[in-house]
């Protein structure tokens, strides 16, 4: 058999408004696609996806260490906010599918190490042309960060997907999305800043 060639590979967003940008608050589902275009037959062993978020800063201080002694330290931080996995095609998720919500990710594992990656009863066979696997979860309840970009950290949120085939290299691609955290502006300890604040400029401009 003369296997296909994977011509394209990309991750797309069931976008909530109508600016067709994927903008999502704490609570949301986060659906969309994982497309995969193909020449001809490819055989595959999985297709993963894998959802994360998490702030991170990174900064540097000098400090002295003595007479003449100067020395630059660097610190750097992280905090998680989303880590979700899924399996779209494979095994594991016949398993899921099966079995849930009793299968455990113990038994998945043993399930994984029974089948061959690369034997026949392990692989499933994608055809030409363009097929699109659906994916969905949902963002926790708790608030989460802003994304955010900046000169010493960021937060930010993606979904990786990856297709594996016997005996190649795992095809990857990665998409961020927006999460855009809702404020309350009536919460009591905002509130009270935005008083401190309007009083200080108030006195400020008394004369």
């Amino acid at each position: 058999m003369v296997l296909g060639k994977v011509k394209g590979f990309t991750v797309s967003y069931d976008c909530l408004n109508d600016s067709n940008v994927p903008v999502f608050s704490s609570g949301d589902s986060v659906s969309g696609r994982v497309v995969i275009e193909a020449t001809g037959d490819i055989r595959v062993k999985s297709l993963k996806i894998h959802a994360k978020g998490f702030a991170k800063v990174r900064w540097t201080e000098s400090r002295n260490a003595g007479s003449n002694t100067a020395y630059t330290q660097n610190f750097t931080e992280e905090v998680e906010y989303l880590n979700h996995k899924d399996i779209l095609i494979g095994h594991e998720r016949e398993m899921q599918l099966k079995h849930a919500p009793e299968v455990s990710q113990h038994t998945l594992s043993h399930a994984h190490a029974f089948y061959d990656d690369n034997s026949e009863e392990s692989l499933t066979t994608i055809h030409s042309g363009r097929h699109e696997y659906a994916f969905s979860f949902e963002l926790p309840q708790t608030p989460l960060a802003t994304s955010f970009e900046g000169k010493n950290g960021s937060v930010r949120y993606w979904v990786k997907a990856e297709l594996h085939r016997p005996w190649l290299l795992p095809v990857k691609v990665k998409k961020e999305f927006t999460v855009f955290e809702h404020i309350d502006i009536n919460t009591p300890s905002l509130l009270v800043r935005a008083i401190f604040r309007l009083l200080y400029s108030l006195l400020k401009n008394v004369k």
